[in-house]
């Protein structure tokens, strides 16, 4: 085995393709392809994936908009480059208008103000690495017993500071087995993970887009979005749509 890889665990029936990013005390680190997780394993756990690339299938969205509309605006902050590269290029699919920052989630909710301050922007999501901590005691303690709810925990509640109204900025908050209570009632429209398992690096970018093309004068269809993601394992609440029809007259 090396480094770049492409790998299952034999412990985990071979369920996701992970990368081998790093080796550690005869540990390989690993990182999800299409699944944003981060995991280790022993060599003997391993089976070598004979993939050169992995082909994600572009879901079909819950919303399509054929009427000239502009289109609603997203703000993606993302904790990592790679997931953050992919979700550009599948806004740039779905035609979404879409500004992407890589930025680590400790860094968040002090990036979040600014950035949201350079342009009228619709929807915010923010998104990266997340996950429970095993041996952690209090499955609700966001500081101390997951890895970065409580960043994007603050991220949120300093972009609602800016927009309280939850119909003026979407919210789009987590990663794989995030806190979603906590960030739901601290102000995000959409969260992972209800039963906190791990969400697919689309999941976000699905609701983003599916929000970004219902019109503004409309609720969006909270239960198709979350089934027309991969993993459906994010939630929401009642949410308004971003897209405006464009009348040109005549």
């Amino acid at each position: 085995m090396e480094i770049g890889d492409l790998v299952s665990r034999n412990s985990y029936n071979n369920d996701i393709i992970f990368r081998i990013i790093a080796k550690q005390n005869n540990k390989y680190i690993l990182k999800g392809e299409e699944y944003r997780l981060y995991a280790d394993a022993n060599e003997e756990d391993l089976k070598k994936e004979e993939v050169e690339k992995i082909r994600i299938n572009l879901p079909k969205l819950a919303i399509t908009n054929s009427e000239s509309c502009i289109l609603g605006k997203v703000l993606h902050l993302d904790g990592d480059p790679y997931y953050l590269k992919k979700a550009m290029e599948v806004y740039s699919e779905y035609k979404i208008p879409a500004q992407g920052y890589y930025v680590q989630e400790k860094d968040m909710a002090y990036a979040v103000k600014p950035l949201l301050k350079k342009d009228n922007f619709d929807i915010l999501v923010l998104t990266g690495h997340d996950g429970f901590i095993l041996n952690a005691q209090d499955k609700n303690n966001v500081l101390t017993s997951y890895r970065n709810s409580g960043n994007y925990l603050f991220a949120v509640k300093e972009a609602r500071n800016l927009y309280q109204d939850k119909d003026s900025l979407v919210i789009i908050a987590g990663a794989c087995q995030s806190n979603y209570e906590v960030l739901i009632e601290n102000g995000a429209n959409f969260a992972s993970s209800p039963h906190r398992k791990n969400i697919h690096l689309l999941d976000p970018i699905i609701v983003a887009s599916s929000i970004a093309m219902t019109l503004v004068n409309q609720y969006v269809p909270v239960e198709a979005i979350i089934n027309s993601t991969i993993s459906k394992e994010i939630g929401g609440i009642d949410t308004k749509g971003k897209a405006r029809r464009n009348y040109t007259g005549g």
